[in-house]
């Protein structure tokens, strides 16, 4: 009886040998590992009993190619007479064969084969205050900011990722066979070969792209970014005006964090992901005020000092969980002083 492990891989094998995709190096990786194990060669040929159902390869084919101890490679146009099918029927026709499989071998390799072309899904999320990075399948490396989650999926036909909260600095292995994708609410971004970081803020998604390029495209507009800019767009998909950037300002993991003329409700919607607290700012016409200069956001008291210092504002604790920040009050002027003669002076 053959295991579940040998199954999976067999239908792996099976389905991508159709796929059009398959090459010389992919068959050397099949024919070792059939020749691993009398129980691999087994699995194949039960997956290749049920493709034959599906009219993919008559049996006799089949059967010829597994006594032979090889699987003939899809023949090229030039050694065929017929027409090369398109690509959308080849990928009809193979949808069609693993059904087949599923029904013949049982659902889940027909779950393995799906997952094989689509991806498994996979969530990272990170906690208040722990940046970490992970490693994809596909090479890739993400350096998740605190408080932050992604869901991804990595599979022979398909990359793609949704920034469900927080933000994420993507180091992609280039493959345009399948563009790496990164969906937030109002849009998407598709990379092209690049270093960039992406963040899903409340009412806007912003881009920075360090190396390469991106795409940024939503329902009301798109837009190529390249190294040193940087854009997105806002809740309503609306693009944001592309501009350049400093570095710094993506350079986070360190506990310490760089500001670039930012507005500060932004500013304290990053400083959030590394505090159990949560700022209120009554005051609209604070959000706009702007924020520059490198900030210790670990250290949530000396950030809130440095802040006041430089901004006219004033932190003020409700709860150990809720922070407002108000305007600053108004330093009183000094308290005269009577002098001898009966006139007020003021002191030096």
């Amino acid at each position: 009886m053959t295991s579940e492990i040998s199954k999976q891989y067999a239908i792996r094998a099976w389905t991508r040998c159709h796929s059009g995709d398959w090459c010389e190096a992919d068959e050397a990786d099949l024919q070792k590992w059939l020749s691993a194990d009398s129980e691999h060669r087994e699995a194949y040929e039960k997956v290749g009993r049920a493709w034959a159902l599906a009219g993919k390869l008559q049996p006799s084919a089949a059967a010829g190619a597994s006594a032979a101890g090889a699987v003939p490679l899809p023949s090229s146009p030039a050694e065929s007479p017929r027409r090369t099918p398109s690509r959308a029927f080849k990928r009809a026709a193979l949808a069609a064969g693993i059904a087949v499989v599923a029904v013949a071998i049982g659902w889940p390799l027909y779950r393995s084969g799906y997952h094989w072309w689509n991806g498994t899904q996979i969530q990272l999320v990170t906690q208040k205050g722990q940046p970490q990075s992970f490693s994809l399948e596909d090479g890739s490396t993400v350096m998740l900011d605190a408080d932050s989650q992604l869901t991804a999926n990595i599979g022979a036909r398909r990359r793609s990722a949704s920034l469900d909260h927080g933000e994420a600095l993507f180091d992609i292995k280039h493959d345009a066979s399948r563009p790496f994708e990164v969906v937030t609410s109002a849009g998407r971004v598709q990379e092209l070969g690049t270093r960039f970081d992406m963040e899903a803020l409340e009412n806007s998604t912003r881009v920075s792209v360090l190396e390469g390029r991106v795409g940024v495209l939503t329902a009301k507009g798109q837009a190529l970014l390249v190294s040193g800019q940087a854009g997105g767009y806002d809740s309503a998909g609306n693009l944001l005006t592309i501009e350049p950037f400093k570095q710094d300002t993506v350079r986070w993991s360190g506990g310490q964090r760089h500001f670039d003329h930012e507005f500060l409700d932004h500013v304290l919607e990053r400083v959030a992901r590394y505090h159990a607290v949560k700022f209120i700012l009554s005051d609209r016409h604070l959000r706009e005020l702007r924020v520059s200069g490198t900030f210790r956001i670990e250290d949530l008291p000396l950030f809130l000092r440095t802040l006041a210092a430089a901004l006219p504002i004033e932190p003020r604790y409700l709860n150990p969980q809720q922070i407002e920040i108000v305007a600053a009050t108004p330093a009183k002027p000094p308290a005269s002083i009577p002098s001898d003669n009966g006139a007020d002076a003021a002191p030096h």
